[in-house]
């Protein structure tokens, strides 16, 4: 890319999501085929902690920090218990950002959110490496593929534009209201075993004013009715209580303590949100 004289260009940004861990070279030869492409990309590190083939905790982590990313920021996230199936590779162009992943929910809450300008299947074999393999498509297909996005290349060059209606949909995590209920699910227990629900507090403007506000597990025969604002508010060890999550999101907490070990409960479980407020 050249540059006038006197003009400051951002470098481009390619923020890395995986269910990879750290244990393994898998991130680091994703970044390596990166660097390769876009030699002048600035690359950030998400997680690499999210829980093997957990793709709604991968999607709501997704969704969580992307807003705080520059504009035309390129996510490479690669949570893929279908790679090498006939699942698709995809890039969004959505919102102010674009994002480079399988096409199975991972971007789930980002098609909610945001307006999808184009979508496209990576099907290009000219911006991807000369050999596929059938088990690593995050280092073959998803990085060559940011890389590329990030240099400038149009998405449509990467293969054929899809209908926006194809996309696969996590609906099974995504909140429903149903009158004065809104039924959801735990999508994220965080390194302090705070429960994160799929319910975005905006659909819940009265959570700690509501008399009557309550949460229940169903299948645990567990109500929560407790809330605070924040965690100093509670006693150490006390019962677990609501919480407006910094993500934008209802979450169950326990002061000092892990809400998913007292409650035992994991990401999945079902939960019900019952407000009284007119």
């Amino acid at each position: 890319m050249t540059q006038q004289p006197g003009v400051s260009h951002p470098r481009p940004v390619i923020a890395l999501l995986t269910d990879f861990g750290p244990g393994d070279s898998d991130v680091g030869v994703m970044k390596g085929v990166v660097a390769t492409i876009a030699p002048d990309v600035r690359l950030i590190d998400i997680t690499h902690d999210i829980g093997p083939q957990n793709v709604a905790s991968g999607a709501w982590i997704l969704d969580s920090g992307y807003r705080y990313f520059p504009r035309n920021t390129v996510f490479v996230c690669v949570v893929d218990p279908g790679v090498g199936s006939t699942r698709r590779a995809i890039a969004l162009h959505a919102g102010e950002w674009f994002f480079v992943g399988p096409d199975n929910g991972l971007f789930s809450y980002v098609l909610a959110a945001q307006p999808l300008h184009a979508a496209a299947l990576l099907s290009n074999p000219a911006y991807q490496l000369p050999q596929v393999s059938s088990t690593f498509h995050g280092r073959d297909i998803f990085a060559p593929a940011g890389a590329h996005l990030a240099n400038g290349v149009p998405l449509d060059q990467l293969g054929p534009l899809l209908d926006p209606a194809s996309l696969q949909r996590l609906d099974a995590t995504l909140p429903r209201q149903r009158g004065s209920s809104i039924d959801a699910v735990i999508v994220h227990v965080d390194h302090f075993g705070n429960l994160i629900t799929s319910i975005p507090l905006s659909m819940v403007p009265g959570l700690l004013t509501d008399p009557g506000l309550h949460v229940t597990f169903p299948q645990q025969a567990i109500v929560i009715k407790q809330r605070h604002r924040f965690f100093a508010e509670a006693a150490d060890n006390e019962q677990p209580f609501i919480f407006p999550d910094s993500s934008g999101y209802v979450g169950i907490a326990v002061r000092n303590g892990s809400a998913a070990r007292t409650l035992g409960v994991n990401t999945g479980a079902p939960i019900t949100l019952v407000t009284t407020a007119k």
